[in-house]
């Protein structure tokens, strides 16, 4: 029997429908995500006042969810490519948010550590697993997506860090991990359904030849140098401000505001941008706004200047990261977005240390101006081979 001219026509609009369900959902996976670790954030002085322990005994704690980021990381590939990224993130984002919680009622620092283990573990896995969600939804539609489900993530952050703090001063540590845990884990239930269903793919990960791997570690180098930045902002610039610029303390946190409020901004506007311009182009202008944002922090005598210079950073930085995943997305699906993921935390592992070593050798500003050159290294090299991709 034939089918009607009136079916044929429905079918086109049955699969819109369904594509941009699929879109809302990886949306609210990553503002779950990026909310959960917001969260987390706002939960770390309680956590640490706790515990009783000292800063180093802390700081080897935190370690702990690299350590399961790394290992989370060796694994995506091989989960991704046999039970499909919409299985890895069904299962890691509950975990996820059960660790969160688990964190505020673990009295015993060796327990502790193995809580953000298992934290790092579900954060990263659940972080692959959704890129290659959100890879896959942007070669179906054959638009630019990814800025945009980036920029969920980053809203996802500001809203755990605001809510989260407001939860744990109303309702205490764990009480408020508990409420914030279930609003997450209602808005991912009500969602999940409709994640892509890309399933396991026949025979494993596929081999890539080499070139192709040493254009993925290249642009993973770029990413490391955006992670590398992102945590010198977090963690330094509170320091930086106070330290240097006569900031006063109660305000110490404008500096990472500024970066993370810009960023969030325009990864609403990336998509278009990236689609109106080209990737290149987009590389080159995000690269040479983070130089001058970088240089202006580093040279700044007043706070006001460095906080116009943390926002301009922070639009800079903002599509550069998006931008990478979706090229090695079209080179190697889940596994080219582990190899970046992979390559970009061993330069951010490498960068840490380092950060804390220049600054007491000289002044926390050549923090900035470091950060300054791995851009105009990194940056450099990203955009020549951008093309290839």
């Amino acid at each position: 029997m034939l089918e009607s001219p009136k079916r044929f026509a429905e079918q086109p609009a049955a699969t819109s429908i369904k594509a941009h369900k699929s879109r809302i959902a990886i949306f609210c996976t990553f503002f779950v995500h990026g909310c959960a670790f917001g969260t987390w954030s706002s939960l770390i002085p309680m956590i640490k006042a706790r515990l009783s322990i000292s800063d180093s005994q802390f700081g080897w704690s935190l370690f702990m969810i690299v350590a399961g980021s790394l290992f989370a990381m060796l694994a995506s590939r091989s989960l991704i490519a046999r039970f499909g990224s919409r299985r890895v993130v069904r299962v890691s984002a509950p975990l996820l948010l059960a660790t969160v919680v688990l964190a505020t009622l673990t009295h015993v620092p060796f327990l502790f550590a193995l809580v953000l283990l298992v934290l790092g573990m579900a954060g990263n896995s659940m972080d692959v697993a959704m890129n290659a969600q959100a890879v896959e939804a942007e070669r179906s539609s054959d638009k630019a997506l990814m800025s945009s489900f980036h920029a969920m993530w980053s809203l996802g952050g500001l809203t755990g860090a605001v809510l989260g703090g407001l939860l744990v001063k109303n309702a205490g540590s764990s009480f408020g991990a508990l409420i914030a845990a279930l609003l997450l884990s209602t808005l991912f239930e009500a969602n999940q359904g409709k994640l892509l269903a890309a399933g396991p793919r026949q025979g494993g990960t596929v081999a890539r030849p080499l070139s192709a791997k040493w254009l993925l570690i290249v642009t993973g180098f770029l990413a490391g140098v955006c992670m590398s930045t992102d945590a010198a902002v977090r963690d330094w610039s509170p320091l930086y401000l106070t330290g240097n610029l006569a900031l006063d303390v109660g305000y110490s946190g404008l500096g990472y505001g500024a970066f993370a409020s810009s960023m969030a901004i325009c990864r609403l506007a990336g998509d278009r941008v990236r689609t109106f311009i080209g990737e290149k182009q987009l590389l080159t202008i995000s690269a040479c706004l983070a130089i001058v944002g970088l240089a202006i922090v580093a040279f700044a005598s007043v706070s006001v200047v460095a906080l116009s210079g943390f926002a301009l950073l922070g639009i800079g930085v903002a599509n550069i990261f998006p931008t990478l995943l979706s090229m090695a997305g079209r080179r190697g699906d889940a596994s080219g977005i582990v190899v970046v993921f992979a390559t970009g935390y061993i330069i951010a592992l490498a960068a840490a240390p380092s950060f804390g070593t220049l600054a007491e050798a000289t002044s926390l500003a050549n923090i900035y101006l470091l950060l300054a050159a791995m851009f105009m290294l990194a940056g450099t090299a990203s955009i020549r081979i951008a093309n290839r991709f």
